[in-house]
């Protein structure tokens, strides 16, 4: 198997992960996760929630 296909396999196999664990655990534990996953790529591309939500023309977030 080459790089591209492992790469691909790999990816799948997180998202199915993924998803058990969303069915499986309370709604504010993976949310939390993802709120901590959200705001690091948001603090390593120097942009606030209110910046990313304006460039992407939404305005219905959640202020944490």
């Amino acid at each position: 198997m080459g790089f591209i296909e492992q790469n691909e396999k790999e990816r799948k196999d997180f998202v199915f992960k993924w998803a058990e664990y969303v069915r499986t655990h309370d709604d504010k534990d993976w949310s939390r996760q993802q709120n901590v996953i959200i705001n690091s790529a948001l603090k390593s591309a120097n942009m606030t929630r209110e910046q990313f939500f304006k460039m992407k023309k939404e305005t219905n977030y959640v202020k944490y």
